[in-house]
């Protein structure tokens, strides 16, 4: 009986054990059983991913033969957290791209391309609303379909904002401005990008600190500033305009006065760096022999000379009066005495002025020069209609 029992007894165990192994065995490999069993239970996934391949190598191609998109760029298209457009069905892609080219009847790829490039999640989940928002925004403003799309070109970033911000950041232009529905339209044109800053959060802020900095200004004039510079609302206040308010005021000896004169005649230098401004002004103060005092005096009279390129504008102006003189040292005193000389364009008003002045047989002195440059469009065609009625009297000069 002994015998029986612990024969018995090792058969269990060695049961035991062998159970004991295939169990292991089993833990030790989850990944193939279960992978099988999954694939068991669900024969269609195996079909879904092939699919959705399959219209991601659509959406690419369309991509690139159609709009022109890089490797490189459609791979940026994807945004964490945001629709993917790659994995639109095929066709719903190129669908919503035609929907939006004759909406805002873009003309080329290159338009369209830009689009889909910076908003790439509007596409991948298009809805009424955007329908919606732009109509508003064309009966709103009374855009025609050239300002639309230049809107919506100069900032695509706008096609994702709601239709109520925006209402909220026109109305709040518009009354904090005083602005009519004109003005409103033209500053938004210049400046589509504000429609997508916050109210509370960055225009009003910005605008409140303008005027305590510049307390000289009134409602008035700083609404004149802000048309003729509308993106001094999007500058950030420490890191832009505190400092370069500073600045001016430290370079030029100005007091709150006239730094508040200086940016009312012409607010668009802020746009550019401290490091621009002293580029122009060393190139300025060593080719007209200014002393400091001088460009101070200089650019206070014509602000708007730091917003010129020196390749492209300052020298090619100066070397124009130069030859049309034929006296450097003449033409370096006409300017200093007028600042605003450097600023007016080549193409569109010096030259063509300069050639229907040698073809009326004008005498070309400084004071001519002068008048050239500084004569608005309909003074200018008094004067040259003068100079002709009266030319068998003698007159040379314009009046």
């Amino acid at each position: 009986v002994a015998r029986k029992v612990m024969s018995f007894s090792i058969s269990l165990l060695s049961v035991v054990l062998v159970a004991v192994v295939y169990a292991t065995a089993f833990q030790q490999q989850p990944s193939r059983y279960h992978h099988a069993h999954k694939y068991r239970r669900h024969p269609s996934t195996a079909l879904f991913y092939a699919a959705k391949d399959e219209c991601i190598a659509a959406n690419k191609k369309y991509l690139s033969r159609k709009l022109g998109l890089t490797k490189d760029q459609i791979s940026r298209l994807q945004t964490d957290g945001l629709p993917n457009i790659l994995t639109l069905e095929d066709g719903v892609l190129e669908e919503r791209v035609d929907w939006l080219k004759k909406r805002l009847k873009l003309k080329n790829k290159s338009q369209i391309r830009k689009i889909v490039q910076h908003q790439p999640h509007v596409l991948a989940k298009l809805s009424s609303n955007l329908a919606q928002k732009i109509d508003y925004l064309q009966t709103r403003l009374r855009l025609n379909d050239d300002s639309l799309r230049k809107m919506f070109l100069e900032a695509p970033h706008l096609i994702p904002c709601s239709t109520e911000n925006m209402e909220e950041t026109l109305n709040w232009l518009q009354t904090r401005l005083r602005l009519d529905d004109r003005q409103l339209t033209k500053l938004i044109c210049r400046a589509p990008y504000t429609l997508g800053c916050s109210v509370s959060e960055n225009l009003e802020p910005t605008l409140d600190w303008i005027q305590r900095r510049l307390h000289t200004l009134d409602e008035f004039t700083t609404s004149r500033v802000v048309q003729k510079m509308p993106r001094i609302l999007h500058l950030s206040i420490e890191a832009n305009l505190e400092p370069k308010f500073d600045w001016l005021q430290h370079q030029f000896n100005l007091d709150d006065d006239e730094l508040g004169k200086m940016v009312q005649r012409s607010p668009t230098f802020l746009g550019l760096s401290i490091d621009t401004w002293e580029v122009k002004l060393d190139w300025i103060e060593r080719r007209l022999d200014l002393t400091d005092q001088d460009l101070s005096k200089f650019i206070l009279k014509a602000p708007s000379i730091l917003n010129c390129n020196i390749k492209t504008n300052l020298d090619l102006t100066l070397d124009f009066y130069i030859d049309a003189l034929g006296n450097e040292r003449e033409a370096v005193r006409l300017v200093t005495k007028n600042p605003s000389l450097l600023a007016y364009s080549l193409e569109k008003r010096l030259k063509p002025r300069l050639q229907e002045t040698r073809d009326a047989g004008i005498l070309i002195d400084a004071g001519c020069l002068r008048r050239i440059g500084q004569y608005t469009d309909d003074y200018w065609k008094m004067a040259l209609s003068f100079v002709r009625d009266h030319k068998e009297l003698g007159i040379i000069a314009l009046p």
